[in-house]
């Protein structure tokens, strides 16, 4: 038997927002959920692992630039698995007033230094002017943000009884 439930879900901006999903339960009143549901779920837990260790193993990097247009959405995919905007389209946007401030703003933030030391970087989002000692520790750490964002987003679609079983996995490291 399926019941809605109203649930207060929070987005990725930390707004609450309600939410209405099907409480699959049984005739006991334990959850049930379909084939389905488990094997993406499934496919969804070992896609996030995946990702985690192999980003923290290989210390993957990501230059302030492409971190920006990946957190603001300018190298989206469409439905179509293709880029939702061309080279000259997000080149563009980049261009346009007050880009560079929120891609300074959230660097600034992530790193825990003053947007004054970013402005220094260079102008526009080229940021070619990173200080050779710190650009491999600032581009590694820019990487796990980036990680930790992908992984958030394959999260936000996973029941919480998988939720719970993946960060049980997650401590346990298996």
């Amino acid at each position: 038997m399926t019941h809605k439930k109203d649930i207060l879900a929070t987005d990725l901006n930390g707004f609450a927002r309600h939410k209405n999903i099907a409480d699959n339960k049984n005739q006991f009143g334990f959850q049930e959920r379909s084939s389905h549901t488990q094997d993406r779920n499934t496919q969804l837990i070992v896609l996030t692992s995946k990702i985690l260790k192999t980003s923290v193993s290989y210390k993957q990097s990501i230059h302030p630039r492409t971190f920006c247009r990946r957190w603001f959405g300018l190298s989206a995919i469409n439905e179509n698995g293709r880029p939702r905007f061309t080279e000259e389209q997000i080149i563009a946007m980049e261009s346009e007033h007050g880009y560079r401030e929120k891609c300074i703003n959230l660097i600034a933030k992530l790193l825990k230094i003053k947007p004054n030391t970013i402005h220094r970087w260079g102008k526009g989002v080229f940021f070619d002017k990173i200080p050779a000692d710190k650009r491999q520790k600032y581009e590694i750490y820019l990487g796990y943000v980036d990680v930790i964002r992908v992984i958030t987003m394959n999260l936000k679609e996973l029941d919480e009884i998988t939720l719970l079983s993946l960060l049980r996995q997650l401590e346990t490291g298996k």
